[in-house]
């Protein structure tokens, strides 16, 4: 596989957060950043054949569940399609039917000559599941849980590389009252087939992430104590130079504790601004001057970015 090439098409924005830990009067800075793809197919037109070889009757299921896990296997292929086809100069064949969702078992070889095709995207695998999230009030919670495997071979049938994609979304926006009919009256797969066709579209995205240019919106907490507000107002206007300028005496601060507190604000600051590196650099100096959750968690994920 190439490395990537910048790609100017957005496919879908995702929802990032974070932990939080005590603060005075929190506040929240939201921002989006964009991501190109890491990954890229053949620099000039490219065309990708999608196929089946998962099998929910191999497992033994019946009934409504076995419908709702074709059902769900068979939005996978085609949502893997509907996102592929928006990447320049590629083409997606999809060998698939949906009355009978039956598998492919030809060679890839053989299939990606005869479709002149130059990857060959099989899905081995799809599972679907409703797992009680939790309990509040006496209301119960439920999530929509999907795991996708996909194997991407090139059109040789030699070299392949895995991609699976994994998601859990709510199952219902409005909660099951009263704990003990919750948990009597089970959500099931078979009788929620629209919430795990949904789930499934997370997945295949996230499965296919490497090679999709996508937009991240983060909401980060913001210290702000009473020696922070002034710069945390200038943050949240966007003037992040003033900011700026307004944090850095803190970062010398007698006290290590505002200081960590200044630091970890300049690194949402450089995070929006999307300088990686000093975001990181003040991520660890705020954990280095005073350890706590809000730096954890940020530079957790600025290590991912």
């Amino acid at each position: 596989m190439k490395l990537l090439r910048p790609l100017s098409i957005i496919v879908l924005a995702c929802l990032h957060s974070c932990s939080i830990t005590t603060s005075i009067n929190p506040k929240y800075l939201t921002f989006p950043l964009d991501y190109s793809a890491k990954l890229s197919f053949k620099p000039d037109s490219t065309t990708i054949l999608l196929i089946n070889r998962y099998s929910p009757d191999n497992k033994r299921f019946t009934g409504r569940k076995l419908r709702t896990l074709k059902s769900g296997a068979f939005t996978a292929i085609k949502y893997a399609e509907t996102v592929l086809v928006r990447l320049p100069h590629v083409k997606v064949i999809t060998l698939v039917d949906s009355a009978t969702f039956s598998i492919n078992t030809d060679p890839v070889k053989v299939l990606a000559s005869k479709y002149h095709s130059d990857y060959v995207l099989v899905l081995t695998d799809y599972d679907a599941n409703i797992f009680l999230d939790g309990v509040q009030n006496p209301n119960a919670y439920y999530n929509s849980v999907v795991a996708i495997n996909f194997t991407l071979f090139e059109g040789n049938g030699i070299y392949y590389k895995k991609l699976n994609g994994t998601t859990s979304m709510a199952q219902s926006i409005r909660p099951y009252f009263g704990l003990l009919a919750s948990l009597v009256i089970h959500p099931t797969v078979g009788g929620n087939r629209d919430s795990i066709n949904s789930a499934t579209k997370n997945a295949v995205f996230n499965a296919l992430l490497d090679y999709l240019p996508h937009t991240v919106s983060y909401k980060r907490p913001l210290y702000n104590n009473a020696s922070l507000k002034p710069s945390v107002t200038e943050i949240l206007a966007g003037n992040f130079d003033k900011a700026h300028n307004l944090s850095e005496p803190l970062l010398r601060d007698r006290d290590r504790v505002t200081a960590s507190k200044a630091a970890y604000n300049l690194a949402v600051v450089y995070e929006a601004q999307g300088d990686i590196d000093l975001a990181i650099n003040m991520a660890q100096l705020s954990l280095d001057k005073y350890k706590n959750g809000y730096a954890s968690t940020i530079l957790s994920d600025l290590k991912k970015e």
